[in-house]
């Protein structure tokens, strides 16, 4: 039986993102909610004033040492794909322990792979894990087939990050018989078979600064130890499969003023002047964005308008004198996945550009304002989803889904399908096509909200 939702929606209707209002939450839950039950590994009951006293201690506590691939030659982080394996399922700011994340969690269903990209709410502790990730206690988390892996967010950082690494990596990873059989060790991890490689950022680690975490490190960096593993072990240049990665936190947004651009000079010199697909959490709504080049400069990532200057996958931007090519800029099609199973807060999708094509818009094309529910008369509540990449071979189909669409026909169907191929022989990412299935929807309140035409979603217009 599933375990039963231990918070409401909304009851995190406006949290806060600050580490210390979620960690006195996370203690006045020690005190008045019930005694948790289990920690991760199902085995250890634990006494409500322990737990109390842990949440308190959680206040204000340092960074847990960060995790890495100490063995290389056993476990280095690059995870291969069971052959003929060909479904990953993507979640985002899915562990809040709602009804709604636990029917999301059903919904995915059995995959080959699962992904979480970050945030258990609401300091990521071992009761907080526990409740969304521990199958021995009936948890909704959908674990793949063949693995699992997760990646660090803000909130996990709340509580230090030391029960992500200590109680949750331990059972992601590749399985085998329904057990672990490579752990993934550290906040990162490579995911890969012979056409794509899904590369999985930590940008929760170094996500927090100021006194207690009050406040967003937007200058946020990826550690050098991971930024060592993509460089010497990764490798991503090396070879010309697609790329996808994945990381909690957003490089760009058009709504939110949090930007984290800080990691795009550092992961862009390592693409082989390669375009990427990028897919992020951290804001809770689904959103698209067209072509971002990452020679945009001191100005922040590339925009259409921008992408004149800057060639692409198969040019190069001009040389110096004697007309020497550059190497070639790459950049990335971005998707905000952040509606796994948090309030999606129609009231706060409001775009940071006063037109369509206002920079400041970041080339957004389209976003959900979809609303599910109004709550407390005047709170107007989004679609959670998830998404399933599809990989056939060289074709990747994308498909995103809500909590309750269904066809014409009532069959349940994505509400956006887009889809993609690699050539392997030139690296050259190319968008084949993107279809909304939520355009037949009457009235206009059940379709997307466009700014821009769709193809611009998949191509370098």
């Amino acid at each position: 039986m599933p375990k039963a939702p231990q918070h409401k929606q909304k009851d995190l209707v406006g949290l806060s993102r600050t580490s210390i209002v979620n960690q006195l939450i996370a203690v006045k839950d020690s005190i008045v909610k019930k005694t948790p039950d289990y920690d991760m590994r199902g085995l250890v009951d634990q006494n409500k004033w322990q737990w109390f006293l842990k949440q308190l201690w959680h206040l204000g506590n340092k960074h847990y040492a960060y995790g890495s691939y100490g063995e290389p030659a056993v476990n280095d982080g690059v995870f291969r794909m069971v052959p003929g394996a060909m479904t990953v399922a993507l979640l985002a700011d899915w562990a809040s322990s709602t009804a709604e994340s636990i029917q999301i969690g059903e919904l995915v269903g059995l995959q080959d792979y699962s992904i979480h990209l970050g945030d258990t709410y609401y300091i990521g502790n071992a009761k907080e894990i526990a409740d969304n990730f521990s199958h021995v206690d009936g948890a909704a988390w959908p674990y793949g087939r063949y693995g699992s892996f997760a990646l660090l967010g803000n909130h996990e950082m709340y509580s230090s990050g030391k029960p992500f690494f200590t109680e949750l990596l331990p059972f992601m990873g590749s399985f085998a018989d329904g057990k672990v059989q490579r752990q993934q060790q550290a906040s990162y991890f490579c995911l890969e078979n012979d056409h794509w490689r899904i590369i999985g950022l930590d940008t929760g680690y170094e996500s927090l600064k100021g006194l207690l975490g009050l406040s967003a490190n937007t200058g946020l960096t990826i550690p050098d130890g991971q930024m060592d593993w993509l460089r010497d072990v990764v490798r991503p240049a090396s070879d010309k499969r697609g790329i996808i990665l994945l990381s909690h936190h957003q490089c760009f947004s058009a709504f939110e003023k949090d930007e984290f651009q800080a990691i795009i000079p550092q992961v862009a010199p390592l693409l082989g002047g390669r375009d990427v697909l990028w897919f992020w959490g951290h804001e809770h709504r689904l959103s698209f964005y067209g072509y971002h080049s990452f020679g945009g400069g001191a100005a922040g990532p590339g925009l259409a308008s921008d992408v004149g200057a800057h060639a692409g996958v198969g040019g190069a931007v001009g040389g110096g004198a004697g007309g020497a090519a550059a190497p070639a800029v790459p950049g990335c099609f971005a998707r905000c996945i952040g509606h796994g199973g948090m309030p999606v807060e129609i009231g706060e999708f409001e775009l940071k550009g006063t037109v369509a094509t206002d920079k400041a818009n970041r080339n957004l094309v389209f976003y959900d304002k979809r609303v599910r529910e109004t709550i407390d008369t005047n709170i107007a509540l989004g679609h959670n989803g998830y998404v399933i990449l599809e990989m056939r071979a060289a074709e990747l189909v994308v498909k995103y889904f809500d909590d309750g669409f269904v066809d014409a026909h009532g069959a349940r169907s994505p509400i956006v399908e887009e889809r993609w191929t690699v050539d392997i022989a030139t690296g050259v990412l190319t968008g084949k096509g993107i279809t909304d299935r939520t355009a037949s929807g009457v009235p206009a309140t059940t379709q997307l909200s466009f700014l821009q035409g769709m193809e611009v979603a998949y191509t370098k217009k």
